[in-house]
């Protein structure tokens, strides 16, 4: 079975020309599916020239939440993976993650950047940190890296319908849903070079917030 692959892209007109590039040779055996984010830069007219990609287009910045369920609403195939469309993550080892079965019990698979995560290092890291914690405190889990935007999963596995997060809690709500049925999550590490605000950083510390009291009430 073949996987749907969902990236969500908000004014990155620097960055699309290399994740398109990177993109090209899956095109060939999974469906790709991009969410224009009411992108107000050039992002729109490189995607509209992209054959081989489903493009979705919002005419307002809905958020990453509401770019992801659209995806997923459209994908064609059950076997989803969720990218980030900002290259802080190496799209060359996406291919690690498709590797789901549900008989040998690889029902869904987390990238992890534990390793470039160190908590003292910065006042991002520590956040991420402690919403992790509290994320596997709350769900009785052992995950390292809950927020990664590279997940893999089954879309029938998603308890109680589609994700209604709209913003980057999308990613903790994806995660409670699949570990509430009680599925092993797999984590593999990826590659992570993450990009300041100047650079096009999109996460702010204001999201925190969303995702502490997404994890909190889980609604």
């Amino acid at each position: 079975m073949s996987y749907s692959i969902i990236i969500p892209v908000h004014n990155e007109v620097e960055s699309l020309p290399t994740l398109l590039d990177r993109l090209q040779p899956y095109s060939q055996n999974y469906e790709i599916i991009i969410i224009d984010d009411g992108s107000s830069d050039q992002s729109d007219e490189i995607l509209q020239k992209c054959s081989f990609i489903k493009l979705i287009q919002f005419q307002n910045n809905l958020g990453k939440g509401s770019a992801i369920r659209a995806g997923l609403e459209k994908a064609y195939h059950d076997k989803i993976i969720l990218f980030d469309g900002d290259l802080e993550l190496d799209l060359n080892e996406i291919t690690s993650f498709m590797i789901l079965n549900k008989a040998d019990g690889i029902n869904a698979i987390f990238g992890t950047r534990e390793k470039s995560m160190n908590p003292a290092k910065s006042l991002f890291n520590f956040g991420n940190f402690f919403l992790n914690g509290l994320f596997n405190l709350i769900n009785q889990t052992n995950l390292t890296d809950v927020l990664c935007g590279c997940k893999t999963f089954y879309k029938s596995d998603l308890n109680n319908g589609l994700p209604v997060s709209t913003g980057f809690d999308i990613d903790v709500e994806i995660a409670t849903k699949l570990v509430s049925k009680n599925n092993t999550i797999k984590e593999i590490p990826i590659s992570y070079k993450r990009r300041n605000y100047i650079e096009g950083k999109k996460l702010k510390l204001t999201d925190g917030w969303q995702i502490f009291k997404r994890i909190l009430f889980k609604s």
